[in-house]
């Protein structure tokens, strides 16, 4: 089992641009370098916004437009959105990773990713001067890590917008954060039904091709 673990951690945290060492955790996403306990202005779209509730915090999350955190790479669809916390100092980075091959009315859940044998993610990053934690359920390797956590992507717009694709969906999810050690649970974090949006420039939109393998009609939509 560790194993298993250290396989789907090292496979997970490739997907994803490490973090800075600075105190406060903190990555240049595009602009300049956090230094008055709020994110830069360049890289962060206020429009596209999503709300999660953290230790009983509600953070208001924004997407972060730059290549370097949000992008379409490896067939994979990788959106990033981060907020500091009102400590100014807690860094929140939330990352969703689905195939590039969604469409509209598609849900994306671990279930259905093992069984098309692809690869999708939910990862929040909360770092401190503290300490830095994972929570996470990926499904990679036609396995589901952690045990106990899912995620649910449901995307009811994919389409093209000025300079790249846009997409609009509803997201929820159960994530646990592990002890690399002893691989036991540390935390677990759940995520209420929530709307997202985002667009990822530069990229003209999903590669499914006809004759592609049809979603299980209980992976859709209702």
């Amino acid at each position: 089992m560790k194993k298993l673990l250290s396989i789907l951690l090292c496979a997970l945290l490739a997907m994803l641009p490490a973090l800075a060492e600075a105190p406060g955790g903190v990555p240049d996403m595009g602009g300049d370098t956090y230094s008055d306990g709020q994110p830069p202005r360049d890289g962060l779209s206020a429009g596209d916004g999503l709300t999660i509730e953290v230790n009983g915090e509600t953070v208001k999350l924004q997407f972060d437009d730059s290549p370097l955190y949000s992008s379409v790479q490896n067939g994979l669809v990788q959106a990033s959105y981060s907020a500091y916390g009102s400590d100014g100092d807690t860094l929140y980075v939330l990352y969703l990773l689905f195939p590039d091959t969604a469409q509209a009315g598609m849900v994306i859940t671990p279930e259905y990713a093992v069984t098309a044998g692809e690869e999708a993610s939910v990862v929040l990053i909360v770092s401190s001067r503290e300490r830095e934690l994972y929570y996470f359920c990926s499904a990679a390797a036609g396995t589901i890590y952690p045990a106990e956590s899912t995620f649910s992507i449901a995307l009811d717009s994919v389409g093209p917008a000025p300079g790249g694709t846009a997409y609009a969906g509803r997201l929820s999810a159960t994530l646990i954060a592990l002890d690399p050690s002893s691989q036991s649970e540390v935390a677990r974090l759940a995520i209420p039904e929530t709307a997202f949006s985002f667009t990822i420039a530069g990229y003209t939109g999903p590669s499914a091709a006809p004759g592609a393998t049809p979603v299980p009609e209980d992976m859709r939509k209702v």
